[in-house]
């Protein structure tokens, strides 16, 4: 049940979030590593590591609460030698869940970065700090695999320069939860999305060269839930709800998208696309 509700981020924002105190998950799921890749390479390293933490928020929760815990924990962070390299909150946009009100979405190097980052914040107890500071105002997850998700995030394309992390207001987000068909694996996802997705991709782009769509899969380092079967999650993001809207309309009604789809539907299996608006917590050196 948890990890179906968990068809929710994303990683993507909250207006409310961090400040949250865990161990990281030595789980790996048994997905192949290398799902995609930008590159024509052997490495296949992915872009970073990301962490989902449900959050919820307390009663003393308020705009002005949550800015004075989200610039404290910023400060700490400042200090810590292990930083993290960005935090973003994903708030469900029209839906809400039973589990949180939100996401604290945490972007490390790799997961090395994030054991040594989590462990240093421990031990500086940070969290202790932040919530004896800001009493009532969020709480977020702290059992990897249960309230808090890590994945290897990979961004096959590179992301277009018109989409502005620092623009004013929300960015837009979808995720989907995916499941390889019998039969199917990383490589079968990696073919569609290199010598298919992209290229229809680079395709749309000279049509419509001010789009700032681009996508990131996340590979579960943890075992997902028996009733939610996850070998990836799939992120769609645009700058705004509206261009993302207006987008996947256009897709969807295309023959060139139809036949995407379908390509993709005979890899895996996914949930219904979940919305969420993004918002910046720390400005990150890359996403």
């Amino acid at each position: 049940k948890r990890m179906k509700k968990l068809s929710v981020f994303v990683a993507t924002g909250l207006m409310l979030l961090i400040g949250c105190s865990a161990e990281q998950s030595e789980q790996a799921a048994s997905v192949e590593p290398d799902v995609v890749d930008a590159e024509e390479s052997t490495t296949r390293e992915p872009a970073g590591y990301f962490e989902y933490l449900w959050c919820e928020a307390g009663g003393n929760y308020n705009d002005e609460t949550i800015a004075a815990l989200v610039a404290e924990w910023n400060s700490i962070t400042d200090g810590l030698n292990a930083r993290v390299n960005g935090a973003f909150a994903y708030l469900p946009r029209e839906w809400e869940d039973e589990n949180f009100d939100g996401l604290w979405v945490l972007r490390w190097n790799d997961k090395a970065h994030s054991e040594a980052g989590w462990a240093e914040y421990e031990a500086a107890g940070a969290d202790a700090l932040i919530q004896a500071n800001h009493p009532g105002v969020l709480t977020c997850g702290n059992e990897p695999g249960v309230n808090r998700f890590g994945f290897n995030g990979y961004i096959p394309r590179e992301i277009p320069s018109s989409f502005d992390l620092t623009a004013e207001g929300p960015y837009f987000l979808m995720n989907q939860f995916c499941a390889f068909n019998e039969g199917k694996g990383g490589s079968d996802l990696r073919e569609a999305v290199m010598g298919q997705y992209i290229p229809l991709l680079d395709e749309i782009g000279q049509e419509n060269p001010g789009s700032s769509y681009w996508f990131r899969i996340g590979v579960p380092d943890f075992e997902p839930n028996a009733e939610q079967p996850m070998s990836f999650n799939w992120i769609n993001f645009w700058q705004t709800a509206e261009e993302g809207a207006q987008s996947t309309a256009a897709y969807n009604a295309s023959e060139e998208g139809q036949n995407m789809t379908a390509a993709f539907n005979a890899i895996a299996t996914c949930t219904d696309p979940q919305p969420w608006n993004g918002i910046v917590l720390r400005v990150p050196d890359s996403i």
